[in-house]
């Protein structure tokens, strides 16, 4: 997941010469002190000292300030930075262009392959997830807006209120979307585009 979901913003750290360290976690900055041991990075931080291994570009603490996360420090400027080399498998899955192959309504008769107000079923709904864990939204051919998203447990969670959508990964590989807002309450079946 995002860090700013964890610390709420940013967190930062630069490693300076004689040990020192200076650090940002949201709006919040201080110094530190750090050193190596054993491939081991030792960071302390305002009497907190965490324990990161070192590899080619990053740092990972296994439990960072004993919440219970790991967290992967990426070196600024490098390919270590890209997002999508950190996602699980069970999140590339999902990534991609799916698009609407049935709909069906809360009281309707069944999955339908056809919907008022759209031409071609896979028009009723698209979402194009992308790895930097944001997903947009297309409803009935307009875009609806792009939002982050996060996968777990079969479920894929999309931060939206209106709309809202509620993903479950089906295990064929296809998505179950249900999706309301304020007019409709549909339940979407979605396959991923050829084009994948």
């Amino acid at each position: 997941m995002a860090i700013d979901e964890t610390f709420g913003g940013a967190f930062e750290f630069e490693v300076k010469n004689n040990g020192k360290v200076s650090f940002s976690v949201g709006d919040t900055t201080g110094n530190g002190k750090w050193s190596v041991e054993d491939n081991q990075f030792i960071l302390s931080i305002e009497g907190e000292e965490m324990v990161g291994i070192i590899g080619k570009d990053i740092i990972s603490f296994d439990n960072m300030l004993e919440m219970g996360v790991k967290v992967i420090f990426a070196k600024d400027g490098t390919d270590a930075m890209d997002p999508a080399l950190y996602l699980t498998e069970e999140e590339n899955a999902v990534i991609g262009e799916w698009a609407a192959e049935s709909v069906e309504e809360l009281l309707g008769d069944g999955p339908q392959t056809s919907m008022e107000g759209v031409d071609n079923i896979n028009d009723a709904l698209r979402l194009d997830f992308k790895s930097d864990r944001n997903v947009t939204v297309i409803y009935k051919g307009e875009e609806i807006g792009t939002f982050p998203w996060s996968v777990a447990l079969g479920y894929c969670s999309i931060e939206s209120e209106n709309p809202s959508l509620t993903v479950m990964i089906n295990d064929d590989g296809t998505l179950k979307v249900d999706y309301s807002d304020d007019d409709d309450y549909y339940t979407f079946h979605c396959v991923k585009s050829d084009s994948e």
